[in-house]
Order: C-alpha cells, then sequence, then structure tokens
C-alpha cells in the first residue's frame, strides 16, 4: 500500500522533532514547560468564562460534542452488511 504524502512529511516531521529533542535536550524541556504553561492559561481561561456565563458555554460544549460524533460515527456492522 502506498503512503500519502502528507503521512510521509508527518513522519519526517517527527524524526526531525525527535532528533532535535536528543541533541538539545535541555530548550526541549523549556519549550515544554511554555507549552504546559500556555495550555493551562488557555483551560483556566476558559473554565472562567464558563463559570461566568454557563448556558453558552454548555451549548458550545454540545456543539462540539456532536460535531465529534458526527465525524467519528461508524455504523454497527450487521447494518452496514445488510445494505451491501
Amino acid at each position: 500500500m502506498r503512503r500519502r504524502p502528507d503521512r510521509i512529511l508527518r513522519q519526517l516531521l517527527a524524526a526531525s522533532l525527535i532528533i532535535l529533542a536528543l541533541m538539545h535536550p535541555e530548550t526541549t524541556a523549556h519549550l515544554a514547560e511554555i507549552a504546559a504553561a500556555m495550555i493551562l492559561g488557555i483551560v483556566n481561561g476558559i473554565g472562567q468564562a464558563a463559570a461566568a456565563q454557563p448556558g453558552p458555554a454548555l451549548l458550545l460544549a454540545g456543539g462540539i460534542y456532536l460535531a465529534i460524533e458526527i465525524r467519528t460515527h461508524r455504523p454497527p456492522a450487521a447494518r452496514v452488511r445488510a445494505h451491501a
């Protein structure tokens, strides 16, 4: 099976990041700290906004849940065979 070009590029990017991390462990640790702080800041901001306005936050969470369910839904195998 042929690999798609985007998968090859993603694997090359991952490999280059691993090599850079092995070459510069201190910088990698610092970047990890910055990324963790940024993610925690975003989550904290979302939590504060949800606490201030729970109605819109619930609507948004429900919309995100539905979008994920629609995107990842797989019909049961029995129904797939019945329609084939």
